[in-house]
């Protein structure tokens, strides 16, 4: 009785361990795990294209020359290459296969297939090689082909989306331009926690939805320009194009994208619609009047400084105080956000302040665009055992190589004569790209 006893319960266990090695390895499919999510998979690997080759930017430039000259210069293009996320996506709590599905967001680009994850676990994806991986490709961050090829379910080949037609190019084309305006919101407007510290938080496109606007995010980030699709030498006619520098707030990923900025599209959401004194109070007046999205938008941590500095009649210091416009989130112990003082597309935020007694004859206000605190970059330089060449080199030196902010706004205010004089954009621009840290 009892040595039947004992096998039954060596059975038992033996039973009880095999299932529990079975459900923890198990591979469970992504689309599982995270049901109806575009960025939780790659676009599928893509055949060469018919006349073009792989599928890179830089084979798309040789017949479309000044987009390609433009995207080179684009955030998109710096998406893989940006000091700040390889930080990020160095740490050990960093899902890396789920970040790369946006800043690298093509299969070709990718060294390894996910195909499915451990027990539905995000952090042990089940990986094979791709023998389809292209490291050129890989370094173009979001390419070309991120918006404009996919595979034809018919005929397994490559084809280019396009969004105007009447034309004839080498490779196969379709004419669907309402998917190439929706593609920005796969990544640009999606919301999801992983854990209660890992929170990803981009609602830039409900944003413009709930606004009601006719205008896309193409609208604006892809400003429309006159010209010939491709290179002058195929001869081709002048027609409405769109300019791929894709800017974004104006925080280039590099100090030397600063000049194209503004030739590029770049002009504040935010206007410095009044600046008044009088009655012993100082009121300013922002107002969101180019963008049909909050601004801030996108990254939760990116915020608006603005400062007001009184000046003597030396043009000394001798008063200053600052406030911010953005969001405020806590990451520890659960992410979660505790304020919000963004800016609605049309509203306006105001900034009241008394005057000073101190003998101030101007004011100088300046509204700055920060993406990153000097205090997270120092943060960054000491964790950056994390990464390996060449990004190790980069983030211990984030300060000197990594645009941190850009000043957008500047206007002097006389308070005797009450007129104002703001400094030109192109101005700010050229100091922008001199200015270190925050």
């Amino acid at each position: 009785m009892k040595r039947n006893l004992f096998i039954l319960l060596l059975v038992l266990i033996v039973f009880s361990i095999g299932g529990f090695l079975y459900l923890n390895q198990r591979e469970v499919p992504i689309e599982q795990v995270f049901p109806g999510k575009i960025w939780a998979k790659p676009i599928e690997n893509l055949p060469d294209l018919k006349g073009v080759g792989a599928t890179t930017a830089k084979n798309c430039g040789n017949c479309h020359t000044e987009i390609y000259e433009e995207w080179q210069r684009s955030t998109h293009a710096n998406a893989l290459t940006d000091i700040q996320f390889q930080s990020e996506l160095a740490k050990p709590s960093s899902p890396k296969w789920i970040c790369l599905n946006c800043h690298i967001p093509v299969q070709n680009q990718r060294e390894t297939i996910i195909t499915g994850l451990r027990n539905g676990d995000y952090f042990r994806p089940v990986e094979i090689p791709n023998p389809n991986f292209n490291p050129d490709m890989k370094e173009e961050g979001v390419t070309c082909a991120t918006c404009h090829v996919r595979v034809d379910s018919q005929t397994k080949e490559s084809y280019v989306i396009g969004g105007t037609g009447g034309t004839s190019p080498p490779h196969p084309i379709k004419i669907d331009r309402k998917q190439l305006l929706n593609r920005c919101y796969d990544c640009h407007n999606e919301t999801y926690t992983l854990n209660e510290s890992l929170v990803c938080s981009f609602q830039t496109g409900t944003e413009l939805q709930a606004t009601h606007s006719s205008q896309t995010c193409s609208s604006c980030h892809q400003p429309e320009v006159r010209r010939s699709f491709v290179k002058t030498s195929l001869n081709k006619p002048i027609r409405t194009s769109h300019k791929h520098g894709f800017i974004g707030g104006g925080v280039p990923k590099r100090f030397d994208l600063y000049p194209d900025q503004i030739r590029l599209g770049y002009k504040p959401g935010i206007v410095l619609s009044r600046l008044k004194v009088e009655n012993e109070t100082i009121e300013i007046e922002i107002k969101n009047k180019n963008a049909d999205h909050h601004v801030t938008t996108g990254d939760p941590e990116r915020f608006y400084r603005l400062s007001l500095v009184g000046l003597d009649f030396k043009g000394n210091s001798i008063f200053q105080t600052e406030t911010t416009i953005g969001q405020e989130w806590s990451w520890s112990p659960q992410a979660k956000k505790v304020n919000d003082t963004r800016i609605p597309s049309g509203k306006v935020y105001v900034w009241k302040l008394k005057q000073t007694d101190l003998p101030v004859v101007s004011y100088l206000f300046q509204a700055t665009h920060v993406r990153l605190k000097n205090v997270t970059s120092d943060y960054m330089s000491l964790s950056s055992g994390y990464l390996t060449s060449p990004y190790k080199e980069k983030v211990e030196k984030i300060k000197e190589l990594y645009p941190h902010s850009s000043l957008v706004i500047e206007s002097l205010y006389h308070v005797n004569t009450k007129s104002r004089k703001d400094t030109p954009l192109e101005d700010l621009f050229k100091r922008n790209a001199e200015r270190k840290g925050e």
